[in-house]
């Protein structure tokens, strides 16, 4: 739980995945995607359920997306 932490939803893309992480009600959830797509509109569809306003699309990383290890 993460109760200190108002209802949010967030979309990061870390090792070549999306991540949404959702913090509804004081629990955290995470929802991991291949496809940026996908993660941006699970990520607005959680922000409709639980009242939240919606936000721009996460950026595009420069480089391409690492899978697996940082060496």
């Amino acid at each position: 739980m993460v109760t200190s932490e108002p209802d949010s939803v967030r979309v990061k893309a870390v090792n070549g995945q999306w991540i949404v992480r959702v913090v509804d009600g004081g629990r955290l959830t995470q929802q991991v995607f291949d496809i940026h797509a996908q993660a941006e509109i699970f990520a607005e569809e959680e922000r409709l359920r639980l009242g939240l306003p919606g936000e721009p699309p996460t950026e595009e990383p420069v480089g391409p997306l690492r899978r697996g290890r940082i060496r």
